[in-house]
């Protein structure tokens, strides 16, 4: 008996658990992101078979996995796809980029998340958000500021010209940037201009 109850407060905690999720009060800065992200005209992406309808629909491109200053690293829980004006935003920042620093490319840490990627994500980075993320609408990435030409180590002077690239496409108003601390990346919204 004991057991059976054990295991109905089980259930019950993971059933709970799959209703409830604590949103925080999202900032004003936030849902200017927010709000650009889901000018693209996407639905929030639930789960796969919600991201393949928009991937045959051509709504979302395949990223692919290096290009002119640009690799995609590891994605455990996003995929390599955005929206169209995404992967032109990226191609552009990469060639400014290798402009500025010579022969150097960034690395790419994620891409677009369903709800799902997002909510696994959250169990193991306390920085992802608890709200919907601007990742939910194929309409950001985020590129490490502490991985250039594939090592893993602060260059200051390489972080600087790639933060100054961002810096002018937000000024062109192609895009909002977040500089994050504890995962080391430039969180990157693209905007539907």
């Amino acid at each position: 008996m004991r057991n059976l109850l054990i295991i109905l407060l089980f259930c019950n905690s993971l059933h709970g658990f799959a209703q409830k999720r604590a949103v925080i009060e999202p900032s004003k800065e936030y849902i200017q992101h927010l709000n650009s992200a889901k000018s693209h005209n996407l639905e929030l992406i639930k789960n796969d078979k919600h991201l393949n309808k928009y991937i045959n629909q051509g709504k979302l491109v395949k990223i692919k996995q290096r290009g002119y200053g640009w690799r995609i690293g590891d994605l455990s829980h996003s995929h390599s796809y955005l929206v169209p004006k995404g992967r032109d935003v990226i191609r552009s920042i990469a060639n400014d980029f290798v402009k500025e620093t010579g022969q150097n490319f960034f690395v790419v840490t994620s891409l677009t998340r369903t709800l799902s990627d997002q909510n696994r994500l959250r169990g193991v980075n306390s920085n992802a958000s608890s709200n919907d993320s601007s990742h939910n609408y194929g309409a950001a990435f985020d590129i490490s500021y502490v991985r250039f030409n594939q090592k893993i180590r602060t260059d200051s002077k390489l972080e600087k010209m790639l933060e100054n690239v961002l810096k002018a496409y937000v000024r062109s108003g192609k895009i909002y940037y977040v500089k994050e601390s504890k995962i080391k990346c430039f969180h990157i919204i693209v905007r539907n201009y």
